[in-house]
Formats: structure tokens, C-alpha cells, sequence
């Protein structure tokens, strides 16, 4: 029986990823297993909804159109919440011992219910603002087009200028708050902690190891442009040559593209839970191990 990964350990960069890795290679089949009884059917669905509405415009109308893109946005955000906590549930059984070739539905849902109800919340109170301001900067985008349109030469210049101004801020802000965007679930998953404290210590964690953090960022999104590449592109292509048309082959496609996320999303809550692991190990100094000895030692 292979040795068992400890999750709370100090490493560097490569140590969390190859950490990670060791744990994909040793628990996918149990791992894809319990995520592929939901997330199938969710990326069916999602895989129907996103060729809807690849020509919902000219099938259904601008209505249809928006009822589509708002339908495979809920079915992402849906798809998102369950492999985030269905993973979560297969490392907390994991750490605890409890993980075996037979874990299924039964062994995970207490854990996945209770993971799901923290995701939502996190995802929602720390989302919802992202949106809104998204929202702003678009309709501040639409004002400076409209203004800008029969207006002088000075006026289109500083309207372009100002737009310039707000897409630069956005993405500095984003930029400096991505690596605290990747440890927000953690806290609530693995240490317990309350909604509104799990995104305190997510973004003091994250400003704190701002450097080793999105270094993973970009690798993980190495990552994810691979399978992408893979899964996403077939139908990414039929979108470009053949615009607008609803067939099986468009369905199909789709759903491919929909699987794709479903395999990737594991990996990446993985990759980042041992970046957690590390992190917390490094903060607070005292491994699992060294609990688990000392409890043996009394």
C-alpha cells in the first residue's frame, strides 16, 4: 500500500504541485467516479443549453437568446458548486482516513450538502459585487460608445482615455486579488470556519503568498488550456464555420466542451487545496503529523 500523502506539510512550488499530482494519481477512479453521477447529467443539460444558444438569435429571437445565455450560465454556476464540493468531500474523507475503492454517494452527501451550502454563500457574497461592478463598467462602455458618436474629435479621445482608465483598474485590481480568489472555499472546507471569516483568511492568505500563488494560477491555467484545447475546441470550431445552426452534431460538441470543464474543475480545487495545505502549514508551523505524533505520545 503506497504511503499516504499528508496534506498539512510545508512545501515549495513544486512540492504542492507534485503533492497533488501523487493524490490525482492515486484517487481519480474514486475521485471521477463520484463527480461524473451528477456532473454527466449537469453537462448534458448544459451541453443542450450552450447549442441552444449558439443559434438561439435567429431560431428563438433576442428573448430566446437571453433566456439560453442566462440558462447555461446557472447550469455553470450549478456545475461549479457541485465538483467544488464534491471534491471537497473526497479529500475531507481523504484526510480522515475513510477512502476507499467502494466510497460513493452514500459516503460523500453529509460532507457534499454541508460543502455546498458554504460554496453558494462564499460564491455569492463575493461574486455578486464582482458582477455588479462588471455591470457598471459595461454600461459605462455603452455611454462613452453612444457619446462618442457624432461628437468631436476632443470629446471621443477622452471618452476612449477614460475607458482605457477603467478596463487598466479593473484588471490591476483583479490581478492583485486573483490568488485570494483561488483560497476562498478552503477555510470554510478544511479548518471549519465561519462564511464571512473562511473569505477573511482567504484574502489575508492570499495577499500574504501573492507570489507562489499565482505562479500556480498560471500553471494551472496551462493546465486547464490544454484540456480546453481538447474538449473546447471542436466546438468552438463548428460555432465559426457553421454560426447559428442547432444540429445534433452542435449538441454533441456541446456537451463535449461541457465535459471538459467537469474533468478540469477537479483538478484545479486539488492544485489549490494543497497550495492551501501549505500555506496553512507554513502560517500557523504545526503539521497534522506532528498532532497525530504528539496525540501518540500521551
Amino acid at each position: 500500500m503506497s504511503k499516504r500523502i499528508e496534506f498539512y506539510k510545508n512545501r515549495d512550488i513544486g512540492g504542492r504541485l507534485s503533492a497533488a499530482i501523487d493524490f490525482l494519481k492515486e484517487n481519480w477512479k474514486i475521485l471521477y467516479k463520484n463527480v461524473l453521477i451528477g456532473g454527466l447529467p449537469l453537462a448534458a443539460i448544459l451541453g443542450f443549453s450552450l447549442a441552444s444558444q449558439s443559434g438561439a438569435v435567429s431560431t428563438f429571437g433576442a428573448p430566446g437568446a437571453f433566456l439560453f445565455m442566462f440558462l447555461s450560465f446557472f447550469l455553470s454556476y450549478l456545475s461549479m458548486i457541485y465538483m467544488y464540493s464534491m471534491t471537497g468531500a473526497v479529500l475531507l474523507h481523504y484526510e480522515r482516513n475513510r477512502l476507499t475503492e467502494t466510497t460513493g454517494w452514500s459516503d460523500l452527501k453529509d460532507d457534499f450538502f454541508r460543502l455546498a451550502k458554504k460554496t453558494t454563500q462564499i460564491s455569492l457574497i463575493v461574486f455578486v459585487p464582482v458582477i455588479i461592478i462588471i455591470a457598471i463598467i459595461v454600461a459605462v462602455f455603452v455611454l462613452l460608445i453612444t457619446s462618442t458618436n457624432g461628437g468631436s474629435n476632443a470629446s471621443a479621445f477622452i471618452s476612449v482615455m477614460v475607458l482605457m482608465l477603467f478596463i487598466f483598474l479593473f484588471l490591476g485590481v483583479f490581478i492583485a486579488i486573483a490568488p485570494s480568489f483561488v483560497m476562498l472555499y478552503f477555510p470554510a472546507y478544511f479548518s471549519g470556519k465561519e462564511i464571512l471569516q473562511s473569505i477573511k483568511i482567504s484574502f489575508t492568505l492570499g495577499f500574504k503568498n501573492w507570489g507562489s500563488l499565482f505562479v500556480s494560477i498560471l500553471l494551472v491555467g496551462i493546465i486547464l488550456g490544454i484540456i480546453s484545447v481538447m474538449f473546447n475546441l471542436p466546438f468552438q470550431l463548428l460555432l465559426l464555420f457553421s454560426p447559428g445552426e442547432i444540429t445534433v452534431v452542435s449538441y454533441i460538441l456541446a456537451t463535449l466542451s461541457a465535459i471538459g470543464s467537469l474533468i478540469a474543475t477537479p483538478i484545479t480545487v486539488i492544485i489549490f487545496a494543497f497550495q492551501y495545505f501549505s500555506i496553512v502549514e507554513k502560517e500557523e508551523g504545526i503539521s497534522l503529523q506532528s498532532k497525530i505524533d504528539e496525540f501518540e505520545n500521551l
